[in-house]
């Protein structure tokens, strides 16, 4: 299942997806319909939201356990305790291993008071993945892993094992020096959004100089690591799927010249 990860460029499904913010979640496309696109246009593999596969029919799970491009598996569990989020946390550990997905991303919950729970739920459900599966805390807003130092004590409590952060070089809270201040060498994969200051989703083309200035840090800081196109221009706004690929084939194309090296 190991692969290299380093300097991987994936297309989040979840971009795509006009319902992932609706009450049901439920999938409006099928991935399966955009695999090869994905790859012909340059994405190295595809970060998958977990409700394209769990909410789809046997026909779609398997083209996309057949097609080997998840590179990531989006999962949107719960790790407070009972019955239905263990439930929930056995079928995102399935569907990670049907897919062979290479790593997973979690959240954590918003309860700081929670935080030894979800701390001993997520070293359980660790023990449920394959053991070189990349178990990949997205640091994000409305988390217990939201600053810097929060996210440096969530991953001392989890101890030694696969367990790794994502920040949002782009959109974050804090200076994105402090989270490798902090985190360091565990800060192994990047979500690409871009907002403006009216909170509206945009093109990295809209700010390359600050596009340009947070690689680098990126880079003086030891980063080698994937980056997903999370979300861009359109999302929230048209939701036109041609429209937003179209946005996302430009980002991907800004974010490879730079971190190549050769910008445009």
């Amino acid at each position: 299942m190991a692969q290299s990860y380093e300097n991987k460029l994936y297309i989040g499904t979840i971009l795509l997806e006009r319902n992932r913010w609706a009450a049901e979640r439920k999938p409006s496309y099928a991935v399966s319909d955009w695999q090869e696109r994905f790859q012909e246009d340059g994405f190295d593999g595809m970060e998958l939201w977990d409700n394209h596969a769990l909410l789809a029919d046997e026909r779609e799970q398997s083209a996309l356990e057949a097609s080997g491009r998840v590179a990531i598996v989006n999962s949107y569990i719960g790790f407070e305790d009972g019955d239905e989020a263990e439930k929930k946390r056995d079928e995102a550990a399935s569907l990670v291993k049907r897919l062979r997905a290479p790593a997973v991303k979690f959240n954590l919950g918003a309860d700081p008071v929670r935080l030894p729970v979800y701390i001993a739920n997520v070293k359980r459900w660790a023990e449920l993945l394959p053991a070189d599966c990349r178990i990949l805390c997205e640091c994000h807003p409305g988390t217990v892993a939201e600053h810097p130092d929060a996210a440096a004590e969530m991953l001392r409590r989890l101890g030694d094992g696969p367990f790794q952060a994502i920040v949002h070089p782009f959109f974050c809270l804090g200076e994105l020096g402090d989270w490798f201040k902090k985190l360091g060498s565990a800060i192994t994969h990047a979500h690409v959004q871009l907002r403006d200051g009216d909170n509206r989703f945009v093109r990295l083309s809209r700010q390359p100089e600050l596009v340009k200035d947070r690689l680098a840090l990126m880079r003086s800081r030891g980063f080698r690591g994937s980056f997903t196109m999370e979300f861009t221009e359109g999302v929230r706004v048209n939701e036109d799927r041609e429209a937003l690929y179209e946005a996302a084939l430009e980002d991907l194309q800004i974010l490879r010249n730079i971190w190549s090296g050769n910008p445009s």
